[in-house]
């Protein structure tokens, strides 16, 4: 009798053979508390296998290029000057000498503003993991659509720093065959150094692009605005290259 009243205030109760409605048994407990610890090991692994972008060496190899290219620049200077010696009007001598000048600080200053535009995109995607990062400590969710979308990001940044490094090696010295021929010659290094710049501008876009996904996925996962400041792609837009039209 006691046993049938026991089980009946039991039942009423929402207790059936040692379960309690809404998993708050000790095995329930334990299998929760397992399942978070598993979701925290994993989100701990994803974080590591995200690429990290050493700035510091990737900048300095940039800039070493870039003083290449400018010893280079200069070693051919010198012939390049000597081949006007060819041309007859003083006049056209000087716009050549301007035109040649251009060329080179246009692919200068493009891979100047495409580095810093990465390097700000890198500092976006760092400040972002370390979010991720504490929301998962915090909340022992899981994040892989996150860990993702920044290990592409950070892929994408640094396949658009190679490229960019490789870009400010490059020098457009323009040689002079004829007087008949110069603006072919130069129209030539003009139209060269504008479809390399697009190629690398194309890659800077990409990582922008990645970087962006990687914050409207961060921006899902914790159900909250979050603000980080990466520089626009305005900021990197093209020096018009027709200031450099060659029409001696």
């Amino acid at each position: 009798m006691l046993d049938q009243l026991l089980g009946a205030v039991l039942f009423l109760f929402g207790i059936q053979s040692g379960n309690v409605r809404g998993d708050s048994t000790p095995s329930a407990i334990a299998s929760s508390s397992a399942s978070a610890t598993s979701s925290a090991m994993k989100n701990e692994e994803r974080f590591r296998a995200i690429p990290k972008n050493d700035l510091k060496a990737l900048e300095m190899k940039f800039l070493e290029k870039k003083k290449n290219a400018l010893r280079v620049w200069e070693s051919k200077h010198a012939s390049f000057s000597a081949s006007l010696k060819t041309i007859k009007n003083e006049k056209k001598k000087v716009l050549l000498e301007e035109i040649q000048n251009r060329i080179m600080e246009i692919n200068a200053h493009q891979t100047s503003l495409f580095m810093t535009v990465l390097k700000r995109l890198n500092y976006g995607v760092e400040e972002m993991q370390k979010i991720a990062e504490a929301y998962a400590l915090e909340t022992g969710k899981d994040l892989s659509s996150v860990t993702t979308s920044l290990t592409n990001a950070s892929k994408a940044i640094s396949d658009a720093i190679t490229a960019v490094t490789a870009q400010a090696d490059k020098t457009y010295m323009v040689s002079i065959t004829s007087e008949t021929k110069l603006k072919d010659d130069f129209g030539k290094a003009r139209s060269l150094l504008a479809s390399d710049l697009k190629k690398v501008r194309d890659l800077v876009h990409d990582a922008r692009k990645k970087v962006g996904e990687a914050l409207k996925a961060l921006k899902s996962a914790i159900g909250k605005p979050v603000k980080i400041t990466v520089q626009s792609d305005t900021e990197a837009a093209a020096v018009p290259l027709n200031t450099v039209t060659p029409t001696p």
